[in-house]
C-alpha cells in the first residue's frame, strides 16, 4: 500500500528539528519509521510533513550511569537488546522488545519512536511504565523531563507538544532486591500486537514487598498502571495467594473495550491470568540474583 504524499525534512540538529516542527504544526517526527509509516499506509495518520532525525549526530546510544540507564532517540530496538546492562538488570524491557515483530524490524525501529506513537498495545510502553521511566524532551522552549506515566493521553495520542523532540529515555537502575518480568498474549502469532500484555517490577527488603509496579498494555485507551493491585502487594510477603488476590483486583479494575480481535470480557480474563503469571515470574527472579554483589 502506497504512502500518502508528504514533505520531507532532514534537520542537522535537535534545535533545527524543533524549529521545523514548530513551523509545520501537522508535521510528525520519524526515526526508524517502522511504527509511523505503517499507520500512514493505512491512513490512520496522514501528516503533511515528516521531520527525519537520522541526520542528527549523537542520538544513537544506550548508556549507563551509576543510577540511570539512558536510551537515545535513535537507538534501535536491537541496540537495546544487545546491551549487557539491559540483559542483566532490565529483563522486563528486554522481554518486551524481544517480542516485537522480527529481527529486520528491530534493526531499524527505535524504542523512542515506538512509545511516541502512543499505541495502547505498545510492548515497550508497558515495560517502561513498570520501570517508572522518564523522558528528556527538547522543544523550542528548552528542555524538560516528562514522566512516562504522563505521556499517554489516549489511543495514538500523547502529551507531546508540536515542537517536542524526545531526546532520550531515562530509567532508574535497581539498587535492592528486585525482580521483574514481561508477558504478552499475542493472539494468532508471537509477532502480533498483544491483546493483553503485562509488565511487573517488584522490590523487597528481603522478606516483604516494599514497592510494586504493574503495567498493562491493551487493557484501556492507553498503557496503564494497576495502582490498587500494587497496593495490595506492598507490606506483605509475596506468595501465591497474595499474587492471585492482586491479579483478581487487576481484572476488576480493568474495563477494556470490545473490538474485532476480542471481547471486553475475554480481555478481562486475560488480565487476571497474565498479571498472575507475570507477578509469579517477577517474584521468582528476586531470588535468582545475588543482590549482595
Amino acid at each position: 500500500m502506497a504512502l500518502p504524499k508528504f514533505e520531507y525534512l532532514a534537520p542537522k540538529s535537535i534545535g533545527e528539528a524543533c524549529a521545523a516542527l514548530a513551523a509545520n504544526p501537522e508535521a510528525k517526527l520519524i526515526a526508524g519509521g517502522q511504527s509511523l509509516l505503517r499507520v500512514m499506509k493505512f491512513r490512520i495518520m496522514s501528516p503533511e510533513c515528516l521531520v527525519d532525525l537520522k541526520s542528527i549526530p549523537g542520538l544513537r546510544y544506550v548508556e549507563h550511569e551509576s543510577d540511570t540507564l539512558r536510551i537515545g532517540a535513535l537507538a534501535t530496538q536491537t541496540d537495546v537488546l544487545r546491551d549487557r546492562v539491559v540483559i542483566k538488570e532490565f529483563p522486563v524491557l528486554f522481554e518486551a522488545i524481544a517480542r516485537i515483530a522480527n529481527t529486520a524490524v528491530r534493526n531499524s525501529a527505535t524504542v523512542v519512536g515506538n512509545i511516541c506513537v502512543g499505541h495502547t498495545a505498545s510492548d515497550p510502553s508497558a515495560a517502561l511504565l513498570a520501570l517508572d521511566a522518564e523522558l528528556l524532551v527538547v522543544s523550542t522552549s528548552g528542555e524538560r523531563v516528562l514522566p512516562i506515566a504522563e505521556l499517554f493521553v489516549g489511543h495514538m495520542t500523547t502529551a507531546l507538544e508540536p515542537s517536542d523532540v524526545v531526546k532520550e529515555i531515562r530509567i532508574p537502575r535497581p539498587k535492592s532486591a528486585c525482580g521483574m518480568a514481561y508477558l504478552a498474549h499475542a493472539g494468532r502469532g508471537a509477532m502480533e500486537t498483544p491483546l493483553i500484555a503485562a509488565g511487573a517490577v517488584l522490590t523487597t527488603d528481603g522478606k516483604k514487598c516494599v514497592a510494586a509496579r504493574i503495567a498493562l498494555a491493551g487493557a484501556a485507551d492507553t498503557p496503564i498502571r494497576l495502582k490498587r493491585a500494587e497496593k495490595a502487594l506492598v507490606g506483605r510477603v509475596l506468595g501465591d495467594e497474595l499474587i492471585q488476590t492482586a491479579a483478581s483486583i487487576a481484572s476488576e479494575d480493568c474495563t477494556p473495550d470490545s473490538d474485532v480481535y476480542a471481547s471486553s470480557e475475554y480481555r478481562r480474563r486475560l488480565v487476571a491470568v497474565y498479571v498472575r503469571d507475570v507477578l509469579r515470574s517477577a517474584s521468582k527472579r528476586i531470588d535468582e540474583r545475588d543482590w549482595e554483589k
